[in-house]
């Protein structure tokens, strides 16, 4: 639930390949409670993904490569065990995130690899102290096949950069579609939230609520999606996001270094994105 996501995030104290776009072809994945509907195989080449939740409670869909020779079924077994299972992922592709009954804001983009497997997994918990919803069977593999969509011309794409522990970005963005992507130039692994402001609000005036322990949830429209890079890599997908008309992003880092470290939010690693002008401007 979005609730104690955000919470967490602030704490400073049947779906088918549809069409072909400029960026190549549009496959719909659908949630349910709890399970996926989505292609078992693909053509390889330049994709975008969009996320409907057709459940009623909150979803998300995390999209992934895995290495060469590992099964989903390892990667399961490592998670259940509870132990890291980073090793066994060839490269994050991102996630978004979908409210009961509703569609993904943001689109995720990505070139899939000729003959790779990518893995579909929602971890999100209905309660605390219960099974993630992947433990319920939310989960699927996606073989990237040939022929290969063909590569078409590359979108203008505005880059986000991620530091220890702060990010480089376009302090202002005109209205409608943009390509977001993340590269990390830490030395820590680092992801990049994205999240839309109400109408009204600032990032400074969250970051004031967040301090003295207030609701931020109340502050905060929705959040897109995230990208996450390895350090000195860029993140294997891109945000695809229509940015809305005289509003405030947010984009922060809430990975920690260790279990008992403060997130790289409290650390400084937060930005924010005004929304002006006009459309492709």
């Amino acid at each position: 639930m979005r609730t104690s996501f955000i919470a967490l995030l602030f704490a400073l104290t049947s779906c088918t390949a549809k069409q072909s776009t400029p960026h190549g072809q549009v496959v719909e994945v659908v949630g349910s409670d709890y399970a996926f509907q989505v292609p078992e195989k693909i053509a390889a080449g330049p994709t975008v993904f969009h996320f409907v939740n057709k459940g009623k409670v909150r979803h998300e869909l995390n999209l992934f490569m895995l290495k060469r020779g590992t099964t989903i079924q390892q990667y399961l077994d490592r998670r259940k065990q509870q132990k890291p299972a980073q090793d066994l992922i060839d490269g994050p592709i991102g996630v978004l995130f979908a409210e009961p009954g509703s569609r993904s804001d943001a689109g995720l983009s990505a070139d899939l690899v000729p003959g790779r497997d990518y893995v579909a997994i929602c971890i999100f918990k209905d309660q605390p102290n219960g099974p993630a919803h992947y433990e319920m069977g939310m989960y699927a593999l996606i073989n990237a096949r040939e022929p290969a969509v063909a590569q078409k011309t590359a979108a203008r794409a505005d880059s986000i950069v991620g530091l220890d522990y702060a990010f480089e970005y376009p302090a202002t963005l005109g209205p409608g579609h943009h390509t977001l992507t993340f590269e990390n130039r830490g030395k820590v692994r680092h992801e990049m939230v994205l999240m839309r402001l109400k109408k009204g609000i600032t990032t400074d005036s969250v970051l004031k609520v967040a301090r003295t322990n207030g609701n931020t949830d109340a502050l905060i429209d929705d959040a897109p999606g995230l990208l996450t890079a390895s350090p000195g890599q860029k993140s294997a997908g891109r945000l695809e996001v229509d940015l809305l008309s005289g509003r405030e992003y947010t984009l922060a880092c809430f990975f920690s270094d260790s279990t008992n470290a403060p997130p790289h939010v409290a650390l400084g690693m937060y930005g924010r994105i005004r929304v002006t002008g006009s459309p492709g401007n």
